[in-house]
């Protein structure tokens, strides 16, 4: 009989303490997918940061003077698009893309408002550029701040700086993301032809400070260099450590297909994330 009782007492006290572990499981689980959920939101910061590039990109293709004369012609924006001084020999001239109350543009975002560029002739070496966002909205998303761009390129191949200062991302619940950021974008396709924006290659290569939206600070350094194609909306490859409030996150944006998944590895679990 006191066997009995002794191995009923066992028994009890061993699936207690399983479900005291199985909760405690749980429990981490649920915390490492808040933390997944806030990696997703930090990670967001790069993608404005490669939409950014982009159009600065081809606001530098408008302000060229050989094709200023176009600028109503082209197809590959829905905004509006203005270019002053039009005079081919005059810089810095400032880029004006007006969406208006909103339109579907050629990158596939529903797109509002303007975005101001202010540019030298930044296809040739230590020139500047420079984006600020007028009442702009992105796909539901405001931004506002301050992007510069350096171009650093050599015959070889396009280098471009880029810092970002007081970006502010705010959604339609208005909770909102600011950050700062140095990246540097260097090209390795496309160089030759170098007249076709759209087979252009980077490599991306930096660090973002951000503050999430939940208030805690935030740290994204890339390690393998970031795979960016003009003619891909989002970053396709390459991987680093986002540091939230000292829990380490390892991101990774896979083998090189061009959608909006991303891995977050947390405590050795894998998270999906959309970005």
């Amino acid at each position: 009989m006191q066997k009995q009782i002794s191995f009923f007492l066992f028994l009890t006290i061993a699936t207690f303490a399983l479900t005291i572990i199985a909760c405690k499981k749980d429990a981490d689980t649920s915390a490492d997918q808040a933390s997944a959920n806030k990696a997703a939101e930090a990670m967001r910061s790069q993608l404005l940061i490669t939409s950014s590039f982009n159009i600065a990109q081809r606001g530098a293709t408008q302000a060229d003077g050989l094709l200023s004369s176009q600028v109503e012609d082209r197809t590959d924006t829905c905004g509006t698009l203005s270019v002053t001084p039009l005079d081919p020999a005059v810089f810095p001239k400032v880029v004006t893309v007006d969406f208006g109350t909103g339109c579907t543009d050629g990158d596939g975002k529903f797109k509002s408002g303007k975005f101001i560029l202010t540019i030298g002739k930044i296809w040739e070496s230590n020139t500047e550029m420079s984006i600020q966002y007028d009442n702009y909205v992105e796909d539901g998303v405001k931004l506002a701040g301050k992007f510069t761009f350096g171009n650093l390129s050599t015959v070889n191949a396009g280098i471009f700086t880029i810092v970002a200062q007081n970006v502010t991302v705010t959604n339609a619940t208005n909770a909102s993301i600011s950050y700062d950021a140095a990246e540097t974008f260097t090209q390795v396709s496309g160089h030759p032809t170098w007249w076709d924006w759209s087979d252009d290659v980077y490599q991306i290569t930096g660090n973002i400070n951000a503050i999430l939206s939940t208030g805690e600070f935030a740290n994204w350094t890339i390690q393998t260099p970031l795979t960016k194609a003009n003619n891909c909306y989002w970053v396709s490859q390459g991987t680093g450590i986002l540091d939230i409030n000292g829990l380490l996150i390892g991101i990774d944006y896979g083998s090189g297909s061009c959608d909006n998944q991303a891995t977050a590895t947390i405590n050795g679990q894998v998270f999906p994330i959309a970005l």
